[in-house]
């Protein structure tokens, strides 16, 4: 119905454009690799993704490529910043075709409130800010089941054409979508069996099959190795049931108490009215499949996940509160309802581990998070805790508020020019304290993404007996937490780059070398640079080939110099360059891995194994030399007197 005969719709798009100016500050940043505010722990592998598509030389991990290419085309067009409006604008779009195919079954006022609580709920907003591909694949389901619906009315089957392009792309957002095929199959078989003749629908449901398994064949190489990501997810693939209390906890934490209990009245009603209506059915199963997938099948839990059905949610929404027949009842449920789903949480919005009980003041539960073997969260509902909170936390943890504050940051936001560094080698991240698990992988993504390169994590110990060796010119900072600096070698023409914490003693050091007479030359080196040189890179050659896992125990002896050359000349961003502490842990992690070739080069031994399924190498350094042999104390010589003489004193 057009929006100036349905006042609804009307107030509808006016709010989405309200919203989308509360937003506006925070969603053009200077740089969305290092001033965009919302960012989840994955976002910059996404952004790396899309770079290594566009050309870049960084890290690529396989990830489904519907968002990766948009920031290829976005990057390729040098408007890479506007890529959180392109995805508010999918956001906000599908708000309204939701509230054009809700409307189809329930009443305009239902549907209205319900949109309104997913267009303003607190967790679905966040994600939706996140440079994540879980909230557009959602997005592109639901303009499926719209297509799906609207090809059964007045025999328009070229709609199936529309609903296949649209699963095929959730499916290439992320494997999620694929459960799109078996949900409309059984729709189709139950209620739309004639329609098995025209070839729109077997588009429609052969879609979100055929084209990831087109992107398997030609995607480039990763560094999970082949398969990619979807290889990894395969192995978390077990039937369980441990899953259950995460999601229920979860669902109160991403709708509302209010929000979760008209839902779950709301899909009880469809159930009874499924037989007759292909829309309810569709939504039903496809909101069945996913809840099965996720809850009993995969092994990962994640709140995130549960956006893959959100909008068939907000139908089940409108169904409840359509039955709620006296205005004053409806008003309040609606109220109550938006109050409980538009609360900030006093959390990431990916975070299960708080739920809102009261919306004033603030009242929520929050339930301790442990990590299980699979890194996946764990929630301990049963030690949960309620947390108080003043009223101004509707402000001050708003998302509109987030958005202003990081305007305010980025005010006088400056950064290295790319061309700066286009014609250095690749990177290296070197830190001082041990920084592993999501600080390293986040470091690599992002600092990779910034400058276009590979980057490779390496501890200062490694490089600590070689600093003077090095040619090092300061080249500024590059966003806020990194300082860099390019690097020579001696004997090398090729020249890299090398990062640091800006407010740490390394950087100290490094300007302190960078303001030397030589600033920018090496030291000339002698025959044991050279020796160190031709076996770092005899070393690379060896384990070159892929982007699989290098673990580096050091030697203890600092004349061999190839492990001064070493972490620059190896390609792969997957170094795991062991400092002093960590060295027997690295040794017993690959001690059970099979051998599949071994050299000695230099004073450095080389195996070739396998780890996890992926190619690993192993390099490890001389030991350290034994101690000197105590000196032997010097026997007493015996001297014999002089015929005629006396004995020598003390004789």
């Amino acid at each position: 119905m057009p929006a100036r005969r349905d006042p609804f719709l009307l107030a509808l798009a006016i709010l989405c454009l309200l919203r989308l100016g509360l937003l506006a500050p925070g969603l053009v940043p200077a740089d969305l690799n290092l001033t965009y505010p919302f960012m989840d722990g994955d976002s910059w592998d996404w952004i790396g993704n899309g770079l290594r598509l566009a050309g870049e030389d960084v890290r690529y991990s396989g990830r489904s490529p519907l968002l990766p290419l948009a920031i290829a085309l976005l990057h390729r067009l040098s408007a890479l910043s506007w890529l959180p409006v392109v995805l508010q604008g999918l956001f906000l779009a599908t708000v309204l075709a939701f509230y054009s195919l809700a409307a189809r079954l329930t009443s305009r006022r239902a549907t209205f409130a319900a949109a309104l609580a997913l267009l303003f709920n607190y967790s679905l907003m966040g994600l939706s800010l996140q440079v994540m591909a879980d909230v557009p694949t959602a997005c592109l389901l639901l303009l499926a089941v719209r297509s799906f619906v609207l090809a059964g009315e007045d025999h328009a089957r070229r709609r199936y054409l529309a609903s296949g392009l649209f699963a095929g792309l959730a499916a290439l957002g992320q494997m999620a979508g694929v459960l799109w095929a078996p949900a409309a199959g059984v729709t189709a078989l139950v209620h739309r069996r004639r329609d098995f003749r025209s070839p729109w629908l077997w588009v429609s449901l052969l879609a979100p099959v055929i084209l990831p398994a087109f992107w398997t064949l030609v995607q480039p190489p990763t560094v999970a190795g082949p398969g990619g990501l979807a290889r990894a997810q395969i192995l978390l693939l077990s039937l369980h049931a441990d899953s259950v209390p995460f999601y229920l906890y979860s669902l109160v934490s991403l709708l509302g108490i209010p929000g979760a209990v008209l839902m779950i009245a709301g899909a009880a009603l469809a159930v009874r009215r499924a037989g007759q209506d292909p829309a309810r059915f569709l939504s039903l199963a496809l909101a069945g499949a996913l809840a099965i997938f996720f809850v009993f099948l995969y092994d990962y839990n994640g709140k995130r996940f549960l956006v893959y059905g959100v909008w068939l949610w907000g139908l089940f929404l409108a169904e409840a509160l359509a039955r709620i027949r006296r205005r004053a009842a409806f008003g309040t449920a609606a109220i109550v309802l938006l109050a409980g789903s538009a609360l900030p949480l006093p959390v990431a919005p990916e975070d299960a581990s708080a739920a809102g009980l009261w919306p004033a003041p603030p009242v929520y539960l929050i339930a301790p998070v442990s990590v299980t073997a699979t890194g996946s969260s764990a929630l301990d509902p049963g030690a949960a805790r309620l947390a108080r909170r003043p009223m101004a936390d509707w402000v001050r943890l708003s998302l509109p508020y987030r958005a202003w504050e990081a305007r305010r940051r980025q005010k006088g936001f400056a950064s290295l020019d790319p061309a700066l560094f286009r014609a250095d080698h690749s990177a290296l991240y070197v830190h001082g304290d041990a920084i592993e698990g999501a600080g390293r992988y986040i470091t690599i993504a992002r600092l990779g993404n910034a400058l276009g390169k590979r980057v490779k994590f390496v501890p200062a110990t490694w490089l600590e007996p070689y600093w003077r060796r090095m040619g090092v010119e300061p080249l500024g900072l590059l966003g806020p937490d990194y300082a860099l600096y390019r690097i020579r070698l001696a004997g090398l023409g090729e020249t890299w780059l090398l990062a640091v914490a800006p407010g740490g003693p390394l950087k100290g050091m490094l300007d302190e070398l960078g303001a030397r007479p030589s600033r920018g030359r090496p030291a000339a080196g002698g025959p044991r640079l050279v020796r160190g040189r031709q076996t770092a890179e005899a070393i690379a050659r060896f384990v070159a080939g892929s982007d699989g896992f290098v673990a580096a125990v050091p030697s203890r002896r600092p004349d061999d110099l190839w492990q001064l050359y070493l972490p620059f000349l190896l390609d792969s961003t997957e170094l795991y360059a062991a400092s002093p502490g960590q060295a027997r842990e690295l040794l017993g992690i690959l001690a059970g891995t099979p051998t599949l070739a071994e050299a000695k080069l230099g004073t450095a031994t080389v195996k070739k194994t396998e780890y996890l399924g992926r190619r690993t190498s192993l390099i490890t350094g001389t030991a350290e030399p034994p101690p000197p042999p105590p000196p032997r104390r010097p026997r007493r010589r015996q001297i014999r007197p002089a015929p005629g003489a006396g004995a020598p004193p003390g004789g």
